[in-house]
This record gives structure tokens, C-alpha cells and sequence, in this order.
């Protein structure tokens, strides 16, 4: 079994798929365009070729602070670079310092213990203590947090954008009033 089967997740039809799914076409095309090769990347970046090399294959799910680095290193947004929301212009206040700040209060203000929490993104509690407590986590786990919040995962990872994305194009048009004028 290789290693892109361990992180392989169906595309579901009729369904949105994670944002994070678009990362490696993303940072390939991004690398490509900035005309650097892996090595060179990962130089600037602080990582290693073998961590770029796996995030283009799909074969490893980075931290939210592998991608804040290669996007600062590729001169692009982080938001953008991990779940294809914004931009790709870069925000220099982007940080995941602050994630688990940010995680704590929105889940205290909807009401959620840890334990909850953790339940409903199929987390242990002491893993979310973790994230809460300044750990990093990869992008995938950071979007299933964001989504069972009800927030961006751009904001929630990177402190950056709105802290709630804006609604689906065909639900908010579902929700508007048909015009009898």
C-alpha cells in the first residue's frame, strides 16, 4: 500500500469536498509558476525536499505551519494556498500563532466542552487540549474543526479573512425571494 492511499479521500458527488483537496495542484502550479524547484523551495521554506515532494504527490497532509511556511516562501497567501479561499496575494499577518486561542473562544461561545468537540471531528479530547494549547495540526484536521464551528478554516488556522465564509452560491439563491414584479 503506498502512501497516497493513507490520505486518499473520496470526492463526493452532489456534496462539497474539503477545501484542503486542491493543495497539491496548488502548490505545484505555484512552484512551477514562481520557476523554483523542490529543493529550492524547500531551502527557503525551512522544510525538507521530501516534505514538499509528498504534499505535490498527495502522500502527506502538512501542518497549517508547513503550509504558512511555503506560503511565505512561494510569496502567496496561506488561507489560499491550503484551502483555495481568498486570494493568493500574501498576508503578511498571517500566523498560525493564535490558532488554539481562537479555536478555544469559538468554542466556548457555541457552547462546546473539549470532549464534544473532539466527538463530532472524531478527535480524543486531548488531542483538541493539544490544538487548543498552541500544537499544530494538519490542514485537513484544522477544516473539520473549522466546519463543525461554523468558521472559516483560513481564519481559524491563519487569523486571516473573514471569520465566517460566505454562503454557497446555490443556497443562497435557494433562500431568495422570487420576484412576482
Amino acid at each position: 500500500m503506498s502512501c497516497s492511499t493513507c490520505y486518499a479521500a473520496a470526492m463526493v458527488r452532489g456534496s462539497p469536498n474539503p477545501k484542503h483537496f486542491g493543495l497539491p495542484a496548488r502548490l505545484r502550479q505555484t512552484r512551477t509558476h514562481a520557476d523554483q524547484t523542490r529543493m529550492a523551495l524547500a531551502t527557503s521554506a525551512g522544510v525538507s525536499d521530501a516534505t514538499v515532494r509528498q504534499v505535490e504527490q498527495d502522500a502527506r497532509m502538512p501542518s497549517v505551519g508547513t503550509i504558512a511556511k511555503l506560503a511565505a516562501a512561494l510569496g502567496v497567501s496561506a488561507p489560499w494556498l491550503a484551502y483555495g479561499l481568498g486570494d493568493s496575494a500574501p498576508d503578511p499577518g498571517a500566523s498560525c500563532d493564535g490558532m488554539g486561542q481562537r479555536l478555544q473562544t469559538v468554542r466556548i461561545e457555541r457552547g462546546l466542552t473539549k470532549a464534544a468537540l473532539a466527538r463530532m471531528v472524531e478527535l480524543k479530547a486531548p488531542s483538541l487540549s493539544q490544538i487548543e494549547n498552541g500544537g499544530q495540526s494538519g490542514v485537513d484536521t484544522v477544516e473539520r474543526i473549522a466546519k463543525a464551528l461554523g468558521v472559516s478554516p483560513g481564519w481559524l488556522a491563519y487569523g486571516v479573512g473573514p471569520m465566517l465564509l460566505p454562503p454557497r452560491r446555490r443556497a443562497a439563491a435557494a433562500t431568495q425571494e422570487p420576484d412576482h414584479g
